[in-house]
């Protein structure tokens, strides 16, 4: 998502927020005071229906069995405060008024008040304010000002058959109509349409669900009446029959009789004074909390209700692992690049999170994304991010869960003629990049395409003219040609084909490493919405800075509060150059200084500076003098929920100083047993403490302290971050200490906002997540230039360079026993991980992996809508075999049968397991379920004509399978589809075993009818 989006979702939030507060302000939030009346209708009417929209994302929709999304979760919190239980009905709004109308439902949610409803519909306070907004793509901005006439001249697309389409048409805008939401976003963001006029949560909603990172609203629509919705609950009012029509007529009447009628009219009235009670009584922060859950939604994002937990297991791995070393494509922004040698992007700082939550220490890697996958399967590398999940690749690597799923393109040069799908390809010559997921099915299809080994270069091609076309994913080609220039180039659509999905990003973990891949899921899954949020307001788009140039940063209500506020207290560590530092005239100088001024002028606020000592008594200190901001700290500097911290927007490698003759320090672990100086302010201490216990970590007031210490012999190293340590030897001409090395560590600096002011947190979670990184590396670089003595000593200069030279010999001896030692770890930890999945007896996936493995699968199948088979297997009066000839003979006729299965079943998306017993179960993803039903049959075959022998001995074996096959509703369990099968299973040993009973349902869910239902056998 563009930070320009983010911006704006931001601002929006805010001004729901705004609304919220001013319906409040009517009837203030309190606790719901029921009559005692009321409370014994409560009881005696526990339950309540209520007609909700069922394909109304993110308000209202049914997803992976579940109804879910904004409204249901603002019922549960009316639920909390009126007592009753709602009954959700789903269904179009036709439906679903309709039925309320005829007296079917007893409540309608997210309905709006109209002059045409007040008489035969009680309304409750509004509990939400819908805002209709114009989109715009921010490759081609709508000129302002954006106003009707603008418009007119415009494509403007909309939903089809929406309420104010009649509006549009009036005042002379003549709209184009999308069936779905998510075909009208598309549209904007391939520039088929100039603008979208779509409900604002609803259109972010689906721009953020599909990657439309180049889409972003810009405002109201000009037209009264449609820029704001209202959202209540609705009760039909007594006598509303005599409206509705349906049940209101004298007959009817008549036949339930006055006093019936007459009971129905004050049950109404009652339900209708109770909901406006709790509505009213709805507090707006807690509304504000679930509209910001719901515009940071994703439907792969799995977020936990507590904070990150790790198993023993996990915390035994953290503590023993290696190094991981992380695999970033280089060029592959805004997710991961290089810019002036330093590593950058969306999936950087995520896994930066992910280390800095765990404790898994990470190396990151850049090259080319085809260098890095062939590195990845090659073992050279332990993680690779931004990988989408095949079946081919699942062979040698582990997937996490999705983080962010983008949408592939197709970009032209000027001139192409209009994209029309793959058609629009054959004869052209397209350019992909090495090694991407969808190479061989494009390469079917189309007969010239060229790979490229970066994105870039794929591009320049297309400016150049070497090719006609190219794919690549929309915000990574997006961003090289806006930071190219490349103005001849187009985008001409999505890029999609049957059989390949949308680019879902993923971290790609070894084999060897299972622990690693269960540990990211948690962090990311521990990491809260806000946290998300921050993240893709940063990089997924252009930065927020430039939104400056077109619309204020902070919203009014926002503005409003730091106009209350006053003067911010800025707390500030007084000794700690080149960051922060406070001279004897009250001067504030270092890099948190031009941070602060920078923050100052984006938001309009001011504030002074407060020089507190804050790392001799840690952050409690800062407390004690009221600080508003402290603008330099490690978030891992407190373990308390005092301080609010933004992200990182400095990155600083940690490095060693020690005295000269001491060996060079490659790792933390060199350091066991040493007397390390840290100073907790400026090193991420609790951190260090937890991965590191056998080093003795003494914590000391500065690192110039710690310098001092080595020097006196007092610490045996000084532990810090590689800028300062350097710019403490150099102006302090500490020439008997040295740098002795850089450890897999970083220092990450954040700014913390007292924790009981949300609303500053937010301001400047807003404000340093606009700060550009290179700026900040450049105010650092600024303040690291000191005047040095340029006086050479000879003498000296003698005694370092044979200084350098030990340390050259002790690099290469250190890296290869490094080496020797990765090596016989990850053999150590290939066994671990073949021990923990797999079957002793048969070398098939154990029971507990093969669910693991079928989980995925299955959900993936149920998001892809592929075809999911599933097979149980049973060896045929497999207890004789053991009673005649014993168990060890037995466990080799299970081996051999499992060898067979292996040969038939091992293609990619086959995934086999023992499953308990002489019973196996066999699963594969896509495909036909001719072909699985075959190959089922193939083995059976085998199975009957290769009998197993043992040289002395043979025994003829004989199988019976169950198969089922369909393609998962979003309803189905994966447990449904065992279900099935082993039901299947059943059948075939009903009617004499040596067969397979197979089953096909041609539709999604378990109600779809059969289409195809067979049996093949043989002679038992």
């Amino acid at each position: 998502m563009s930070p320009r989006l983010m911006g704006i979702v931001r601002s929006s939030l805010a001004l729901i927020v705004a609304a919220l507060v001013l319906i409040a302000s009517a009837a203030p939030g309190r606790a719901v005071e029921l009559s005692e009346t009321e409370r014994q209708w409560v009881a005696e009417h526990p339950t309540v229906t209520v007609g909700v929209v069922a394909d109304n994302e993110p308000y209202s929709f049914f997803r992976n069995g579940s109804m879910m999304g904004w409204t249901l979760d603002v019922l549960d919190r009316i639920e909390v405060e009126s007592g009753l239980t709602f009954v959700p009905r789903m269904g179009t709004w036709p439906e679903i008024y309709g039925n309320f109308r005829a007296g079917r439902l007893e409540v309608v949610a997210d309905i709006s008040l109209t002059e045409a409803r007040l008489p035969f519909i009680a309304f409750t306070d509004p509990y939400h304010q819908r805002r209709t907004v114009i989109f715009q793509n921010v490759d081609h901005p709508l000129a302002p000002p954006i106003d009707l006439e603008a418009l007119a001249q415009k494509r403007i697309g909309v939903i089809k058959d929406i309420y104010y389409g009649g509006a549009l048409r009036k005042a002379g805008i003549e709209p184009v109509e999308y069936d779905t939401y998510r075909d009208l976003m598309a549209a904007l963001a391939f520039g088929w349409v100039d603008a979208v006029i779509a409900a604002e949560m609803t259109g972010n909603f689906f721009a953020r669900e599909n990657g439309f990172s180049n889409v972003e609203a810009v405002g109201p629509v000009p037209i009264a009446g449609v820029s704001l919705e209202d959202f209540r609950l609705g009760v039909l009012k007594a006598e509303a029959e005599h409206v509705g029509g349906e049940a209101g007529n004298a007959s009817q009447r008549a036949a339930e009789g006055v006093a019936a009628e007459a009971a129905r009219d004050r049950d109404r009235e009652m339900l209708h004074e109770i909901l406006a009670k709790a509505v009213a009584a709805l507090p707006t922060e807690e509304l504000a909390a679930i509209t910001e859950r719901w515009l940071s939604y994703r439907s792969g994002r799995v977020f936990s209700a507590g904070p990150l937990r790790l198993l023993p297991e996990e915390q035994q791995f953290v503590a023993n692992a290696p190094p991981l070393k992380v695999g970033f494509i280089s060029d592959y922004e805004p997710l991961s690049f290089l810019r002036d040698g330093r590593g950058q992007g969306f999936a950087v700082d995520l896994m930066h999170e992910i280390s800095a939550s765990t404790g898994l220490a990470m190396i990151p890697v850049y090259d080319s994304g085809a260098n890095i996958l062939q590195a990845f399967r090659d073992g050279d590398i332990d993680i690779m991010s931004n990988m989408s999940r095949t079946a081919e690749r699942e062979d040698y690597t582990l997937f996490t869960r999705e983080y962010h799923r983008i949408p592939n393109a197709v970009f032209v040069r000027s001139g192409f003629g209009p994209y029309r799908g793959l058609e629009s390809l054959e004869g052209h010559s397209v350019g992909i990049a090495e090694e991407i997921y969808y190479a061989d099915a494009l390469k079917a299809r189309v007969a010239d395409v060229r790979t490229y080994a970066t994105q870039e270069e794929i591009l320049q091609a297309l400016a150049r003219g070497e090719v006609d076309a190219a794919i690549l994913a929309l915000s990574n080609g997006s961003a090289i040609i806006r930071r190219l220039g490349l103005i001849n180039i187009d985008i001409g659509g999505e890029f999609l084909m049957p059989g390949v999905e949308r680019e879902d990003l993923r971290f790609g973990v070894s084999p060897r490493y299972p622990y690693a891949r269960s540990i990211i899921d948690r962090a990311m899954s521990a990491m809260s919405a806000a946290r998300w949020n921050e993240l893709e307001t940063r990089w997924l788009g252009p930065t927020v800075a430039g939104m400056e140039r077109q619309r204020p940063l902070l919203t009014s209500e926002e503005r409003s509060y730091l106009d209350g506020k006053g003067v911010l207290k800025v707390c500030v560590d007084p000794l700690t150059p080149p960051y922060t530092s406070v001279d004897t005239d009250g001067d504030f100088t270092g890099v948190a200084s031009e941070v602060m001024e920078r923050l100052a002028r984006q938001g309009g606020f001011s504030w002074q500076v407060v020089p507190v000592p804050i790392w001799g008594g840690g952050l409690k200190k800062a407390e004690d003098y009221e600080c508003d901001v402290l603008p330099f700290v490690t978030d891992s500097a407190a373990a308390d929920d005092r301080w609010t911290f933004t992200l990182p927007y400095l990155v600083l490698p940690m490095a060693v100083a020690s005295s000269l003759n001491e060996p060079i320090v490659s790792t933390m672990n060199d350091l066991a047993g040493k007397r390390v100086g840290i100073a907790p302010g400026e090193s991420p201490l609790r951190v260090l403490q937890e991965r590191y216990p056998n080093v003795n970590l003494v914590e000391v007031g500065s690192e110039a302290e710690a310098l001092t210490g080595v020097r006196q012999g007092e610490l045996d190293a000084a532990l810090g971050t590689l800028p300062s340590l350097g710019y403490l030897l150099a102006s302090k001409r500490l020439y008997d200490v040295k740098v002795a090395g850089r450890i897999f560590e970083d220092w990450r600096a954040s700014i913390a906002t007292r924790a009981d002011e949300p609303m500053l947190a937010a301001i400047f979670a807003k404000l340093v997540a606009g700060l550009d990184e290179q700026d900040v590396q450049t105010m650092l670089s600024r303040q690291m230039l000191v005047r040095i003595d340029q006086r050479v000593d000879y003498s000296r200069l003698l005694l370092l360079g044979g200084v350098a030279l030990v340390t050259l010999v002790l690099v290469v001896y250190w890296n290869r026993k490094l080496r020797r030692l990765n090596a016989a770890l990850e053999r150590a930890n290939q066994k671990l991980q073949d021990v923990s999945i797999t079957d002793a007896l048969t070398g098939l996936y154990n029971r507990r992996h093969f669910d693991a493995r079928a989980a995925d699968e299955f959900a993936l199948c149920q998001r892809n809508g592929w075809l999911f088979s599933v097979a149980m297997i049973d060896v045929d009066h497999f207890k004789s075999v053991n009673d005649a000839r014993g168990h060890l003979f037995g466990d080799q006729c299970l081996r051999h049968i499992a060898r067979l299965a292996r040969e038939i079943f091992g293609e990619d998306g086959d995934i086999l397991g023992r499953y308990g017993g002489e019973e196996f179960i066999i699963f594969t993803l896509g495909g036909a379920s001719e072909d699985f039903f075959d190959r089922l049959e193939l083995l059976r075959r085998r199975v009957e004509g290769e009998p197993f022998s043992t040289g002395e001995e043979t025994w003829r074996l004989t199988i019976s399978l169950g198969g089922y096959a369909a393609i998962p509703a979003p309803e189905a369990q994966l447990s449904d589809f065992v279900r099935e099968a082993d039901a299947r299973l059943y059948e075939a040993k009903a009617r004499g075993r040596n067969r397979v009973v197979g089953e096909t349902r041609a539709e999604k869910g378990a109600d779809a009818t059969a289409e195809g239902r067979g049996e093949m056998e043989g002679a038992e």
